[in-house]
């Protein structure tokens, strides 16, 4: 089945007729358009014998060319006719006349309508006839003279393909010889003999360019291409050969591939879309370069314009162009071999590395010059004997012929030898020990390469001591320490194990107080009381700045505590440092194998996390790891990871509990509570999560939220006719170390167009107790900005009356502890009492949080306490309630 290029709008198998009939009745089955153009889309390819021209010319979308051999008018004519013919029958059946190289013919077209892809089709039969003539006679001598025309075109035209033949055969034979005198060149042979070859091959062919390739590893690289037209050689791209298997396949069973129309010859049909079709190539002739049977390359002969046949003497000949080259190819290998070897013979002579080759039997055949620098044997001394008989060797010797050793099961070796020259002196080499094998198989020998690395080994142990050893202390370091562990759980069963990680408390306290040479010192004394209170048999190493690690083997939990709190009570001892005494305590976590973990990484990980715990407890102690500490580090891990996105999911909320004036009644605030409402975890408490912000930096930028937040819901209660309300919210001590915090605090107020009376700060008493001038500074600036200072929680920390007179605080807080229990004790009574009569005495209003109880309310009113907060008033509010939830209440006017 053939369809014509120019129905591009049509697979081919579309143009099928589904009609039986079969051609040899001299019918030809078409398929056209139903239009006056008369366009072909398929025709039957037996047309050729009757009509005379080939089915490939007459089926065209453009210039119809089958419409051209009918008579102009008849056609149209005609087209009216077919449509009369469809519209009453369904069918159609009309006679024309067709002028076509073998003369005019009548023909018989029958067919039918349908609908393809839209379009209205016709298909059916041509059948072409002839009117019977009435003078036989004058047919007969027609024929004869038609017969002996005939005769007379093919004899000349075998004559002058005798001439054309002699003219190539002449050509080649002089190319051959042309090819066979030539002396390349030193630099490139291979290069040389593919130009001469293409060029000489494009004009004795008369084609359009010539090409020569290698084939390596499923890849076709050029070597060059000639293209006649330019008179240029060029090197196009690589093409991956194994994209295309049936030109490979092609190229592998034939001597030559000889296709006349290249697009459609199945050999070489898959290179028509990337290679052929671009350039316009229409006929290759492709004969493979051989050597030893095997396809190593091939040479290209490209013909474009119209399809073109080979000679069988060009078929012949170009497999001979390609011999020539292989010829020069074989010649280039063996020398290139040649000189490869003469190159890794004489690499081998001058190599420093020892080279030795040993017969299977284990004695020596051959070794370098390297060979006797570095072992003092000449290689006279040890050619024909086998390795066991030097004594420096004889375990190289078992290497080989052992059949238990590494050799038996692999065809290599590799490892360091310790061994001794032959004035005994002992050296480290390195060797690499190979099988060779025969072309059979058959094992004929081994090769060893060998390098003398004394020098290399001794500056290895150096740097390994170095890496692995504290400079100040004089113990075994970090990496030390982890590998010295490792090694321990390298068998099979788990071992007993007791690891203590030790901390030194407030050591920072001691370098920022006493210089950092006075610390050093003193780490180093603290090593050496460690090391003298510890077992022989322990592993102790310097692990951090201030951190020791021990590992106890064969010790178990409870001797491990024992172990651990003595090391508590050494570290207590004082030290004479510097000409003075100083004393430490120590915080200790012991985690135990195989109770507390079966590999290393987690034992460290559990005894880490006691180190924490014993510290968060108030240090100088030793904790013990429990899984509980493993909960809370994982469940601190996830409020971690969580809390990062929690700002940008909009997860965080702000609730906002009502603080009323005590003696009047009314509304005078509230204060801005963090919440956050985790998708999956629901509510989580603050005490839960702020000690995490706090550690993770994130309360910086979660303040500043929380700041906005409540000063822009501090304006919408105002403009909703709620009055001027004060809201609170609460500053942690990490916030002071961001250097922007003033300024923030004044963008938020400007930006949202509060009042700076009507925001209240909120300060922690650990924050006034550390306070450093750059954080009066602040406190300073702050209130410089006309806002409320508040003290939070006063009376649960390190009180003192300092703070009131040191920092500027316009009001006390006393903390819920102090309230829950009023009226029940006397002395939460006394000291409530005695806060408010001391505030009110330094001018300081205070706010008592926590009311639950009517009592409670009442005692505060006795006390003249200003301002309160609790349960009994309100319980925080989210934002969405508060303002029904403080429609309530009294309004402050």
């Amino acid at each position: 089945m053939k369809a014509h290029p120019d129905a591009t709008l049509r697979a081919a198998t579309d143009v099928v007729t589904q009609l039986p009939v079969p051609s040899r009745l001299g019918m030809l089955r078409f398929e056209r358009l139903n239009e006056a153009s008369w366009a072909l889309l398929y025709l039957d390819p037996a047309c050729e014998r009757s009509l005379g021209l080939p089915a490939g010319e007459l089926c065209a979308l453009i210039g119809s060319p089958y419409a051209s051999l009918m008579e102009p008018e008849a056609r149209h004519q005609l087209h009216d006719v077919v449509q009369m013919q469809l519209a009453r029958d369904g069918q159609y059946q009309v006679h024309y006349r067709l002028h076509t190289p073998n003369g005019v013919l009548d023909m018989l077209e029958l067919g039918e309508a349908f609908v393809q892809h839209g379009r209205s089709l016709l298909h059916g039969y041509l059948l072409a006839y002839e009117k019977q003539q009435d003078f036989d006679y004058q047919k007969d001598l027609q024929a004869q003279n038609a017969r002996l025309k005939a005769s007379l075109e093919l004899y000349q035209h075998s004559q002058e393909e005798h001439l054309q033949h002699l003219i190539r055969s002449r050509a080649q034979q002089s190319l051959i010889v042309r090819l066979a005198r030539h002396r390349y060149s030193a630099d490139d042979p291979l290069l040389e003999a593919a130009q001469l070859i293409t060029q000489a091959a494009s004009e004795a062919y008369d084609v359009t360019s010539a090409s020569v390739w290698q084939l390596d590893e499923g890849q076709l690289q050029a070597v060059t291409l000639y293209h006649r037209p330019s008179d240029r050689h060029s090197v196009p791209e690589t093409i991956e050969a194994a994209r295309y298997p049936v030109y490979l396949q092609a190229l592998n069973s034939a001597r030559v591939i000889d296709a006349h129309d290249a697009r459609r010859d199945p050999r070489t049909a898959e290179l028509a879309h990337d290679h052929l079709l671009p350039r316009q190539v229409t006929a290759v002739l492709d004969a493979g370069v051989r050597i030893g049977g095997e396809v190593v390359g091939v040479l290209r002969l490209e013909h474009t314009g119209s399809t073109r046949t080979w000679h069988a003497d060009e078929i012949a000949f170009a497999g001979e162009l390609a011999d020539q080259f292989a010829q020069v190819l074989a010649n280039q290998q063996r020398l290139s071999a040649t000189h490869r070897l003469h190159l890794f013979r004489r690499a081998v002579e001058q190599s420093a590395s020892a080279f030795l080759l040993v017969g299977r039997n284990g004695s020596l055949e051959y070794v370098n010059p390297s060979f006797t620098a570095i072992t003092q044997y000449s290689s006279d001394e040890v050619l024909g004997k086998s390795l066991a008989e030097l004594p420096a060797w004889e375990g190289l010797g078992d290497l080989l012929t052992d059949a238990r050793s590494a050799l038996a099961t692999s065809n290599s070796w590799h490892g360091e030898v310790r061994s001794r020259r032959k004035n005994l002196e002992p050296y480290w080499a390195q060797l690499t020990i190979s099988k060779v094998f025969a072309e059979d198989g058959q094992l004929t020998h081994y090769i060893g390469i060998y390098e003398d690395i004394t020098q290399s080994k001794l500056a290895q142990q150096r740097i390994e001591r170095l890496a692995y050893t504290d400079n100040l202390t004089g113990l075994g370091n970090r990496p030390y320490f982890i590998r010295s562990l490792e090694e321990r759980f390298t068998d099979a069963q788990v071992p007993e194990i007791s690891l203590l990680l030790v901390d030194i408390d407030n050591f920072k306290r001691i370098n920022d107080s006493l210089g950092h040479q006075t610390g050093d010192k003193l780490l180093s004394s603290l090593a050496l009381r460690l090391r003298n209170t510890l077992p022989p048999d322990s592993t102790l190493a310097r692990f951090a700045s201030n951190e020791f690690a021990v590992m106890l083997a064969g010790i178990g939990l409870e001797a491990g505590q024992a172990l651990a709190n003595q090391v508590l009570r050494s570290l207590e001892q004082p030290l004479f440092v510097d000409k003075q005494l100083i004393s430490v305590s120590g915080s200790v976590g012991l985690a135990c194998a195989p109770a507390h973990g079966g590999d290393p990484q987690t034992l460290m990980k559990h005894a880490g996390l006691a180190l924490h715990k014993a510290k968060a407890n108030g240090k100088n102690q030793m904790q013990v790891f429990t899984e509980t500490l493993n909960a809370e580090a994982d469940y601190k891990l996830f409020l971690e990871n969580n809390l990062r996105r929690a700002l940008t999911q909009n997860e965080l909320e702000v609730f906002y509990q009502p603080k009323l004036d005590l003696r009047t009644g009314q509304l005078q605030g509230m204060e801005a509570l963090l919440r956050w409402n985790h998708p999956d975890k629901g509510m989580i408490r603050p005490d839960q999560f702020i000690g995490v912000a706090e550690e993770t930096g994130l309360i910086v930028p979660i303040g500043k939220w929380v700041a906005r937040q409540a000063c822009r819901m501090c304006m919408q209660l105002g403009a909703l006719g709620l009055g001027h309300l004060q809201v609170a919210i609460n500053l942690s001590p990490k916030q002071f170390s961001d250097p922007d915090l003033v300024a923030s605090i004044a963008a938020i107020l400007r930006e949202e167009q509060l009042p700076p009376a009507q925001l209240e700060l909120e300060l922690t008493e650990s924050l006034l107790l550390e306070a450093t001038e750059d954080t009066r500074r602040q406190l300073l600036e702050l209130k410089a900005l006309g806002v409320t200072l508040a003290m939070d929680d006063f009376g649960t920390g390190y009180s003192s009356l300092s703070y009131l007179k040191k920092f500027p605080i316009d009001v006390i807080k006393i903390d819920r502890s102090f309230i829950k229990d009023i009226p029940d004790s006397q002395d939460d009574m006394e000291i409530t009492s005695a806060v408010i009569a001391m505030a009110r005495n330094l001018k300081l209003k205070v706010v008592a949080e926590g009311i639950e109880t009517s009592q409670q309310l009442s005692f505060l009113r006795r006390q003249h306490c200003d301002i309160g907060q609790g349960y009994l008033f309100d319980k925080p509010l989210p934002g969405r309630e508060l303002v029904d939830g403080l429609r309530r209440y009294r309004r402050h006017q």
